[in-house]
């Protein structure tokens, strides 16, 4: 059997509950998506800063994409096509992602919007 801790009867006690606390919570927000993205990410909404995705790193004379959170990074490295197992060409590889803009010729079902 566990025993009841008594309540705390001192300022000590309290900062040291606090404190407690406040680490717990941390380690929860840590530990979990930023709430923001997960709202995003679950109204099905664009997400124009690429809050949910990896965005490409800056290079001259490229542009930067946003690829889906899942890929790792938004390159166009030798695994792109086919991450956790999947068909990921046009989530994951930049230059395909970047090829499905709005505008460039993609269909409207499929192209991505900036």
């Amino acid at each position: 059997l566990r025993q009841q801790r008594a309540p705390p009867d001192n300022e000590a006690d309290m900062a040291t509950m606090r404190l407690l606390a406040t680490t717990a919570a941390t380690m929860l927000l840590l530990s979990e998506p930023s709430t923001g993205a997960l709202v995003v990410r679950r109204a099905g909404v664009p997400d124009p800063q690429c809050h949910t995705g990896v965005i490409s790193l800056k290079e001259e004379g490229k542009p930067q994409v946003c690829c889906a959170g899942y890929c790792g990074e938004c390159t166009d490295y030798a695994t792109c096509r086919s991450v956790r197992g999947q068909n990921s060409t046009l989530a994951c590889c930049a230059k395909e992602v970047y090829n499905i803009r709005c505008g460039a010729g993609a269909p409207a079902n499929l192209c991505l919007k900036k």
